[in-house]
């Protein structure tokens, strides 16, 4: 039978936090004024952290004389509260329901047998916009489960007139409602937001309960919380948002870079709407090029990966687009120290199809071109340019409640480029020039109330392009290019993947699925014009690969103990005359210890047959993607996690996880390699990337410790880390052991949002973390040109800064990571306060980075003083950075 659906309004749920304004401390011994009751739930749920379900119509106008005593037990001061009332108390799962009269449990019905049971299911959306809603936890009684990536649920629940159904997700008001299931029926839930207080932390993605779900190192970001993290010149940022998370470790101060568990920048699969991205920064790695505005929530594993998940040995960032109001057509606009945005979402049939539009574009050009060049320390007079823009797209249709169509895309472009006068007959120009595209076309369909399918078509490339010129300045031939270099590489994926999610019998959760990605690259491009046509020279090295992998994975709770995930993924990889079949087991268990109290363990085998090629470890452009081959063989990894989770009350959770994790074939350049080998177009085509490439192995552990509170006017969380990583090379460092650049000993984060009211809010970002290391020259060789290596009398290009010169410099080290920089810490913050009401909405954010000035290494370099003598210098970014940003709602 079809249920209907009512409006989750009927229920309001406060979760305020434990620092309140309002005063309300110690103990009432006298008589007072009355006092509404709801506002003293308020109180309570401030002081406690205790949640509450009741009818908004049944608290109204209900006032309260009597003494309270704030330091009595929970049940004592709702008992007090409630005497006259004609309502009562009673607790459901983790809540106090407030409700009329005594609570009668009814029967079951006699025409159905003990213990038989019926399946509901369907869909969990916001109210307001219509959107599916990712991670929601649904349960009644012991029986629970999550929404699926598509807001998709089955519970298997007791055949009874009268069962209790909760929904539960970060950022929303809980739905309760008490109703008959004596059939197998659909329900689909609509959740209001929770704009009273907003509910933003990380949190387990299956709610508040520690065995809530097996996974190990899962997180799920709501926009809210990335949107409210303190970022730098104000843009908002996912993946800055993530280094506060324990266990991930930025590259270096003001990179957007991530390092899990000790991985390479290369080992995490990003994904947005499925597709992978594989370059997903702006601005040289300062910014990520991911719009939050376009982002719905974000899932981070880092641990116990789900067995649908593959291709990356570290972590996995699944981030979700918003599919559009479906109701009405609304917008943002807005404008910032960095960039300009612009957001317009809507339905195109109100209720069933709907669309989104999120457009950004960076500010002030010059000022961040002189920026970029001199990082890389380029002499002054030349005039340089940056800036980039992204586009994020979305149109999804509702053909029947059995079949939902999505299409998205995304493009993002970044430029940055110059040039000056060598004399006065010539100039030179130089551009760097690379960009992202993605598309997903997906059919959701639904074969039954058990069996739920989600089919996709995927497009992703990637292209980096560089070019300099020699541009004649003198009459006749003004204008007239003289000489001509240019490099470019790249790779598009194609992808088919086809995700099941079936519901066979009472707690447990099949997935099955299959994907096949083609995978082309484009490999050391060049092309050379020259005034001489015998020296024209191009050449494009080109290849591809073929990803096939199959996966299956159950999920299984059995009793109220015990869930255990256990599957794996067969994967047979072919490129060129390389051939491999890769299986990679997955398993993951949790184990109820007390009601607040569970153990998780997992183990998880992945591997990468896409890689990395960067001797900088920044996330530049110049990095270079390759597949893997017979030389180059693919990477893997196994890792396993122990970890305890407590729940000391539904505000505060405890995760502590230790973890080992090896490594295997990951890849560097040798070490008289740099950027293949490639300085001039004439060794280009003398060079192979293969033979500059070396492979060796890697070991890492380390322990994190999260406590975060869930609710409240003061939300946020303490992240504690402890890590070592290790690798090997037999060709490189004399086969020693070394540390690698994101090797961090020790790493600490304090984030926190206090709310002061619903419309004004203040967040906060603490963070510390132990010098990584350097590998510092001591002794004269040929340079290795990147960053700022050179010689100070010698004028260099940024091209040259990144892509390296033949020009003798002073030295290379004797040994790898001999110098380990100073620890870093900064505190970011931001006040946002919203403004105006009805149709025109505002929000005004004022905030600063690094706001006390501490001038953390960013890098450290060798330079040549006045006498001849060298010297180590400390270069430091973003010593303060404030920002000012407006945006406007309608």
């Amino acid at each position: 039978m079809n249920i209907p659906v009512r409006s989750s309004g009927w229920c309001r749920i406060w979760m305020y936090g434990w620092l309140t304004a309002l005063g309300l401390t110690g103990t009432l011994s006298r008589a007072q004024s009355p006092v509404a009751l709801e506002r003293l739930l308020q109180t309570l749920n401030q002081k406690r952290g205790t949640y509450f379900l009741y009818d908004e119509g049944l608290l109204k106008g209900v006032r309260i004389t009597a003494s309270v005593n704030w330091k009595a037990p929970t049940e004592t001061i709702l008992a007090t509260l409630l005497t006259g009332t004609g309502l009562t108390f009673r607790q459901l799962n983790d809540c106090y329901l407030i409700e009329s009269g005594p609570t009668i449990a009814s029967p079951a019905p006699a025409s159905r047998a003990a213990g038989q049971t019926v399946t509901v299911s369907g869909f969990v959306r916001e109210k307001d916009s219509r959107e599916q809603i990712n991670g929601a936890t649904v349960y009644a009684g012991t029986a629970a489960t999550t929404t699926n990536p598509y807001g998709y649920y089955v519970l298997r629940i007791p055949a009874r007139d009268t069962v209790e159904l909760t929904v539960s997700m970060v950022g929303y008001q809980r739905f309760y409602r008490r109703m008959s299931f004596v059939k197998p029926g659909s329900l689909d839930i609509d959740l209001m937001p929770n704009t009273l207080l907003d509910e933003v932390v990380l949190t387990d993605a299956a709610g508040e309960r520690a065995l809530g779900s097996a996974r190990t190192g899962r997180l799920l970001l709501p926009a809210a919380q990335i949107a409210s993290t303190p970022a730098l010149l104000g843009e908002k940022d996912v993946l800055r948002t993530l280094q506060f998370v324990a266990g991930i470790q930025p590259g270096l101060t003001g990179q957007v870079g991530l390092h899990v568990r000790g991985g390479g920048a290369d080992q995490n699969l990003l994904m947005l709407d499925e597709a992978p991205v594989y370059n997903a920064n702006h601005l040289f790695g300062f910014f990520s090029a991911i719009n939050v505005d376009a982002l719905k929530n974000v899932k981070l594993e880092k641990g116990g990966f789900s067995s649908r998940y593959g291709g990356r040995l570290s972590s996995v960032v699944d981030m979700a687009m918003r599919e559009g109001n479906r109701q009405q057509l609304k917008g943002a606009a807005g404008t910032g120290i960095l960039t300009s945005r612009l957001l317009l979402e809507g339905p195109l049939v109100r209720g069933k199809a709907s669309f989104l539009v999120a457009a950004r574009r960076s500010n002030l050009s010059p000022v961040l071109g002189n920026f970029i060049a001199s990082v890389v320390e380029d002499y002054s007079g030349t005039a340089w340019k940056a800036g980039f823009y992204d586009l994020n797209a979305k149109l999804n249709v509702d053909l029947n409640r059995s079949n939902k169509l999505y299409l998205s895309g995304y493009v993002g472009r970044n430029h940055f480029g110059g040039g000056d006068s060598l004399n006065q007959t010539q100039r030179w120009l130089n551009e760097l020039t690379w960009q992202n595209q993605t598309g997903n076309l997906r059919w959701n369909h639904l074969f039954s109330e058990k069996l739920f399918s989600n089919t996709s078509l995927i497009f992703s490339r990637y292209d980096f392009e560089t070019h300099r010129q020699y541009v004649s300045t003198a009459e006749p031939r003004a204008g007239l290019v003289t000489d001509f270099w240019r490099y470019f590489d790249g790779l598009t994926d194609v992808t088919v993947k086809s995700d099941f999610d079936y519901f066979p019998v009472s707690r447990h959760h099949l997935q099955v699925g299959l994907i096949s990605t083609y995978r082309a690259y484009r490999l050391n491009g060049f092309q050379m014009t020259t005034s001489s046509a015998l020296e024209n020279q191009s050449g494009l090295e080109k290849t591809a690969s073929l990803e096939t992998s199959a996966y299956a994975e159950d999920t299984w709770q059995s009793g109220n103990r015990l869930t255990l995930s256990a599957g794996g993924r067969l994967t047979h990889y072919r490129s060129g005359g390389h051939t491999s079949l890769r299986a990679e087991p997955r398993l993951a268990i949790a184990v109820k210890l007390t009601e607040k109290q569970a153990l998780r363990a997992s183990f998880s085998d992945m591997s990468q047959f896409v890689h990395l090629l960067s001797n900088t470890g920044l996330g530049l452009p110049t990095d270079l993607w390759v597949p893997a081959t017979d030389l180059i063989k693919p990477q893997r990894a196994r890792q396993v996690v122990l970890g305890l989770v407590r729940d000391f009350n539904p505000r505060w959770q405890l995760t502590v996880e230790a973890y080992r994790k090896w490594m295997r074939h990951v890849i560097s350049y040798r070490e008289e390699a740099d950027f293949i080998g490639i300085t001039s177009a004439v060794r280009a085509a003398e060079v192979s990337w293969e033979r500059n490439v070396t492979s060796g192995h890697g070991q890492a552990s380390g322990l994190e410790t999260t406590l975060q509170s869930h609710s409240g006017r003061l939300t946020g969380s303490l992240n504690y880390t402890w890590s070592v990583t290790r690798w090997r090379f037999p060709e490189l460092n004399n086969g020693k052991a070394f540390y690698p650049l994101h090797d961090r000993r020790h790493s600490v984060s304090l984030t926190g949002l206090y709310t002061f009211t619903p419309r004004l809010r203040l967040s906060a970002a603490w963070t510390f973390s132990s010098g990584n290391p350097f590998s510092v020259p001591v002794s004269g060789v040929p340079s290795f040109g990147h960053w700022g290596l050179g010689k100070p009398d010698v004028a260099i290009s940024p091209s040259e800064q990144l892509f390296g010169t033949e020009t003798p410099l002073v030295q290379v080290q004797t040994a790898f990571s001999n110098f380990r920089a100073q620890a870093s810490h900064r505190l970011d913050v931001t006040l946002q306060a919203d403004l105006g009401r009805g149709r025109f909405r505002h929000r005004l954010e004022v905030g600063a980075v690094n706001a006390y000035g501490r001038r953390n290494p960013f890098y450290y370099d060798l330079i040549i003083n006045p006498a001849g003598v060298l010297s180590l210098r400390r270069v430091s970014l973003f010593t303060f950075v404030p920002s000012v940003n407006y945006l406007v709602y309608f």
